[in-house]
């Protein structure tokens, strides 16, 4: 078998781990909201209806992996992909899927949507000042 066979069934591999972690439905609908813009976490509720703890599930996965990141900014928890992350995670599918860079919307620290809509404790959106809701 040839390097460039070894190589290439390597960059195989690590495309079909990336696919199969980009696979559950709600994770990639975080990251595709993630692309456009950093988020907080209310937004990523509402924008996908889902609950609080599953899109806290997600995001803790996605937190794990490194692609995502997250900052605090008093009471509001924003989430940003990791740009060199995202860029090196996908590199085996980049040609694939014609991934282009991330618009500057999507950078860390460029959201301040939610210093201008009211907490919803109810559903747990925007509303707490601990990290337990991230």
């Amino acid at each position: 078998m040839s390097i460039a066979v070894v190589t290439t069934d390597n960059r195989i591999d690590e495309a079909v781990e990336a696919l199969r972690f980009l696979s559950d439905k709600n994770r990639l609908r975080i990251l595709s909201a993630l692309t456009r813009a950093e988020t907080c976490v209310c937004d990523l509720i509402d924008e996908l209806a889902l609950p609080q703890p599953l899109v806290s599930y997600h995001l803790g996965k996605l937190r794990r992996a490194e692609l995502v990141r997250a900052r605090r900014d008093a009471q509001w928890v924003y989430y940003s992909i990791d740009p060199d992350a995202w860029d090196r995670f996908l590199a085996p599918v980049a040609g694939l899927l014609g991934i282009s860079a991330l618009p500057a919307e999507a950078g860390f620290g460029a959201s301040h949507r939610c210093d201008f809509v009211p907490p919803d404790p109810g559903r747990g959106a925007c509303s707490c000042a601990s990290n337990d809701c991230d």
